[in-house]
């Protein structure tokens, strides 16, 4: 009996216990399920959450490479640099006239594909004169293309072609804008260059005083080939040789400091053309071709010597500097290409020219100018060719101005 009661209770016992250990596995169980869901959860979050940092890194990038794309296209692109200048004066004259004069330019410069120089710009000029005995008083306006032309450097070669400025020595026989050439520059040695050009010279302005009832200039022939030598930074030698059309040009330039501040420049040249043609005047036919007075079938000749002291660059500084010029008559058939196109006609220029300029800031200048000369007339050189030689008359002018660099 007491053997059975044992066997019931460890029965019931056995049976009590069989549903708690079960239960106990199932929980287990259950609570295993249920961290597996929670980092299966946290798997996916930040699988998500990954995704995201993905897309988000991509969309960075790729707004970083268009950020330097756009970067890059601005920094490629070509950029134009504007410059220009003015000047105003009163010029007085021997006539005793008065000028106004007024002139500005618009120059633009930009390169393209890193390789192309574009430059383009305008000038305007304007001139009043005030009456003279019976003549009234006159106003002319004109625009002129100063520049259009296309450039580009081969190595130590620098091409160029269109409407530009060439200038050759110290500008006596040719400096000038607007003239319409293929020009190259080429730079020997660090000392040596050599310029050469071919083409026509000065284009007629785009707009021309109304009054003006003469038709448009003809344009000639232009070339020429310049050597250039430098000493020093100041200190110069060149020749050059040229034609514009019919007349043929040789000169030699050079220019050197002497001591301190002073310094001295001067330029020789030759037209060794003898045969000087008639001046057309003819309405239809064009005019400005030829000589008024010619007849003397001689090589022509003209010189400037100058003394300078000082520069007139920075605010505050000043320059004089004295000029002596003997131009022959006839040594240019057309005056308005050299530098002193103001004073020298084709009636020749002979006398001496003082010059002072101060600096009023880094960027203009206040100038005065004064010249005692007379023409240069040739005998031989008749008016037509069968009248009277020209008479030799005074030549002097005080022109005061003002100019600005931009």
């Amino acid at each position: 009996m007491k053997n059975q009661k044992k066997a019931i209770v460890l029965g019931l016992t056995a049976s009590m216990l069989m549903p708690v250990c079960f239960n106990s596995g199932t929980a287990e169980a259950a609570a295993a399920d249920t961290d597996v869901a929670a980092m299966q959860a946290e798997i996916n979050d930040l699988t998500a959450r990954l995704t995201d940092l993905e897309n988000s890194l991509a969309a960075a990038k790729e707004k970083q490479e268009a950020a330097k794309s756009e970067k890059k296209a601005k920094k490629e692109a070509p950029t134009i640099k504007w410059s220009g200048s003015t000047k105003s004066g009163y010029m007085y004259d021997e006539k005793k006239t008065g000028k106004i004069k007024a002139e500005a330019k618009i120059l633009a410069r930009t390169v393209v594909d890193k390789t192309y120089d574009v430059g383009l710009g305008l000038k305007f000029k304007s001139t009043s004169s005030e009456p003279s005995g019976k003549k009234c008083s006159s106003e002319k306006n004109k625009i002129k293309l100063e520049q259009a032309y296309v450039g580009r450097s081969f190595g130590p070669v620098y091409v160029k072609a269109g409407v530009q400025t060439v200038s050759l020595g110290e500008g006596l026989w040719l400096s000038k804008s607007s003239v319409n050439q293929f020009t190259a520059n080429y730079k020997m040695t660090p000392r040596d260059t050599l310029y050469v050009g071919y083409g026509r010279d000065s284009q007629d302005y785009l707009v021309n005083d109304t009054n003006d009832d003469k038709p448009p200039a003809r344009t000639r022939l232009l070339k020429f080939a310049q050597y250039q030598h430098d000493f020093s930074k100041d200190a110069y030698a060149g020749l050059y040789f040229g034609t514009q059309q019919p007349e043929r040009y040789l000169g030699v330039y050079g220019s050197t400091p002497i001591v301190g501040k002073l310094g001295i420049s001067a330029e020789y040249v030759r037209n060794t053309n003898k045969d000087k043609p008639e001046l057309i005047e003819n309405k239809d036919a064009g005019s400005g071709y030829g000589y008024k007075y010619f007849g003397a079938n001689k090589n022509t000749q003209g010189y400037v010597i100058s003394l300078n002291y000082g520069k007139a660059k920075k605010k505050g500084t000043w320059d004089i500097i004295g000029q002596y010029l003997n131009i022959d008559q006839n040594l240019f058939m057309d005056d308005k290409y050299t530098d002193w196109d103001d004073y020298i006609t084709a009636d020749g220029f002979k006398g001496f020219g003082l010059i002072m300029d101060y600096a009023t800031s880094d960027h203009s200048k206040l100038s005065l100018l004064r010249y005692w000369a007379h023409t240069n007339p040739d005998g031989d050189n008749l008016e037509g060719g069968t009248k009277a030689p020209l008479e030799k008359s005074s030549h002097y002018s005080t022109y005061l101005k003002f100019t600005t660099k931009f």
